[in-house]
């Protein structure tokens, strides 16, 4: 059962790898191919300081590149639809019209109106850590609205990078949801840290020197001890795992764009409102 929906569906699916002005990977999100365009989280638009951004498909194994484009970040926010951010808040559409992808196929978003709880989902996504594409298996467990936006929770294991993975219905293949919204504020609460953490190192640095004890310097123990907590908390970050997640009801975006125009037509150039 997984099998076939791995087959039917992870070729799909890509990782967004976002890189600094020194070439080094620092954040991942996933994304799968609908049209011409990449359905992702909106955990995009919270990365920043890249240099690059690099979107790769892989192999049926996973982790063996079949497909891969290197942009800047500049042609990567250009390449964002407008519109998106500002009208529906839990995803983002990015135009991937590069004859590279030409030959990767469409995941089919589903139309179901009364989805069950209970019912068995898979979750095919990139991870940050291995930079591979996986599947994770689990089921529905409740639904939620927040700010009248509906989302879908369910009960498999999401990692870092898993942000913008297709949440599929296993009995049909099709997309259910977008996963990403605890993850994004797993992502914001380590940016808040990290952002403390500084500030005490920023005012420690300015008090350093101007105390001795007994030919020890106190702030030069504490500027360590804030280093070192940096370090632990960067490296449980890479490591972070949620067992439970939540996802956006992919039928909130049909209620916006007319999605079905946009799989028939790849050439269109933005997304069509509906009125």
């Amino acid at each position: 059962m997984y099998r076939k929906v791995w087959n039917k569906c992870q070729s799909a699916v890509c990782g967004i790898n976002f890189y600094s002005s020194k070439g080094i990977r620092f954040d991942s999100v996933t994304g799968f191919k609908y049209g011409r365009y990449l359905i992702t989280d909106e955990m995009v638009y919270k990365i920043d300081h890249a240099c690059e951004v690099q979107i790769v498909f892989m192999e049926d194994d996973g982790c063996t590149i079949k497909a891969s484009v290197k942009i800047s970040e500049k042609d990567f926010r250009l390449r964002m639809v407008k519109g998106i951010k500002e009208n529906i808040p839990g995803f983002a559409l990015i135009d991937i019209d590069f004859p590279q992808f030409d030959e990767i196929p469409s995941l089919q978003l589903s139309n179901f109106k009364k989805l069950k709880v209970g019912s068995p989902i898979a979750i095919i996504g990139h991870q940050m850590e291995h930079n591979n594409i996986a599947i994770k298996t689990g089921i529905v467990s409740s639904f939620s609205k927040q700010n009248g936006i509906k989302y879908i929770q369910f009960d498999a294991a999401m990692d870092r990078g898993n942000s913008g993975s297709p949440l599929i219905e296993v009995e049909s293949g099709e997309v259910i949801g977008i996963v990403g919204q605890r993850l994004a504020n797993l992502l914001d609460s380590y940016k808040k840290m990290i952002q403390i953490i500084n500030n005490n190192l920023v005012l420690l640095k300015e008090a350093e020197g101007k105390i001795n004890m007994i030919d020890i310097d106190p702030i030069q123990v504490l500027i360590a001890n804030q280093n070192q907590i940096k370090h632990i908390a960067q490296e449980f970050f890479k490591t972070a795992s949620i067992v439970y997640g939540f996802a956006l009801d992919i039928n909130q975006i049909s209620e916006y764009f007319d999605l079905a125009e946009l799989e028939k037509d790849k050439r269109t150039a933005v997304p069509v409102y509906k009125q």
